[in-house]
């Protein structure tokens, strides 16, 4: 019987790898950087390490090259399209939370077909589906609706909903849906139930193996990722790289994303540990070393993060971004910021991030799939 992923995550000690990469040597780093890789998941560690930080530059230009080797210079662009912000989980961290007094709403399908214009018309091919975790957006079809609504515009589609089950995913991808992202939000299995105390998010099990059902479904693309800054950021790394690693070994035939998003501000008042949120050096080290150590994985920076790390990140390992996104339903027909999940930072027009993309030699790509290709 195969082996699924919690089982591989639990035969991993990564809280002690997490603690033991403090103890990395400058004399580590040089080994892998001379080899231009990193082999296993220790030696990916020691790219995290305080010791790899002198590095940080020529982990930069390694990354670069490989990142040109396989993707080219370009940078993949999206839009996030929220449908819906009504919820039934109660995650500490989260602006939806069903504990939150905020103006709830689902996007009528002519809603949702008015911000797929909207999205069109701003050059986006290429969407990612959001809704709040509710039970009524999967058993009514809705989801379904809204992917053929999507796919009228928009060549490339993919969703970030409820962990489904896999004939749920099935009927997503004969609709035409191409790509589902779920982020864990901490691999720690002790930490997990603090943060979702409630909700169908608290089964922990359901959720981390979501990927895996939906590989099976047919999902050509899969995005994972942490919450940065909930927990060790060591450890939460590490555990999604291991995850990316054991895709790509087991759902091979999807391209496999990683996400890094920084906790941002939200209407839960959720106050994290400032020593589990990776300072901008240290997101930038992470992308490095994911890059070294995972060549084809992509790696994708959203709007939370300011202009300025965005730009920064832009050449060394990036390969997806968003722009002028809103993460409230209905708001890019109508933008306002009145129920948001979390605050953005980079507030530039696709026109605007298109040329500073361009000015750094890399070509922004609105559209990179097309359904005749696979049919």
């Amino acid at each position: 019987m195969k082996q699924t992923f919690l089982e591989h995550l639990r035969s991993h000690d990564l809280h002690g790898l997490a603690k033991s990469l403090l103890n990395a040597t400058s004399k580590d780093v040089e080994n892998i950087l001379a080899k231009g890789k990193a082999d296993n998941i220790e030696e990916f560690a020691v790219l995290l390490s305080p010791a790899a930080t002198p590095y940080l530059e020529d982990m930069a230009v390694l990354s670069a090259s490989i990142t040109e080797k396989y993707f080219g210079k370009t940078m993949r662009l999206f839009a996030p399209l929220y449908v819906g912000n009504e919820c039934v989980n109660n995650c500490v961290y989260c602006g939806f939370a069903r504990r939150h007094s905020i103006e709830r709403r689902t996007l009528s399908l002519e809603e949702v077909e008015a911000e797929v214009q909207a999205i069109y018309d701003l050059g986006f091919r290429n969407i990612l589906l959001v809704a709040g975790e509710h039970p009524k957006l999967v058993s009514s079809g809705y989801i379904e609706e809204a992917i053929k609504i999507a796919l009228k515009k928009i060549s490339s589609v993919s969703i970030e909903i409820a962990p489904s089950k896999e004939e749920d995913y099935k009927r997503y991808v004969d609709c035409g849906c191409e790509g589902l992202t779920v982020f864990q939000e901490t691999y720690d299995e002790q930490v997990y139930p603090i943060l979702h105390p409630s909700g169908p998010k608290s089964v922990y099990q359901w959720r981390l193996e979501t990927p895996e059902r939906a590989a099976r479904a047919g999902m050509r693309k899969i995005g994972l990722g942490p919450l940065l800054g909930v927990n060790n950021w060591y450890f939460e790394v590490l555990a999604v790289a291991l995850h990316a690693q054991f895709l790509f070994k087991n759902a091979w035939r999807s391209q496999i994303s990683i996400s890094l998003p920084r906790i941002r501000p939200a209407t839960s008042g959720y106050v994290p540990k400032p020593e589990n949120i990776p300072t901008d050096r240290q997101l930038v080290q992470i992308t490095c070393a994911l890059r070294i150590f995972l060549s084809r994985l992509a790696i994708v920076v959203s709007t939370r993060e300011s202009r300025k790390m965005r730009d920064g990140m832009m050449r060394i390992g990036v390969t997806q971004m968003s722009a002028f996104s809103s993460t409230q339903p209905g708001g890019y027909a109508n933008r306002d910021s009145s129920g948001e999940q979390f605050h953005i930072d980079d507030g530039r027009t696709p026109k605007e991030f298109a040329e500073a993309l361009q000015k750094m030699g890399i070509e922004p790509v609105w559209k990179d799939f097309d359904a005749s290709i696979v049919s």
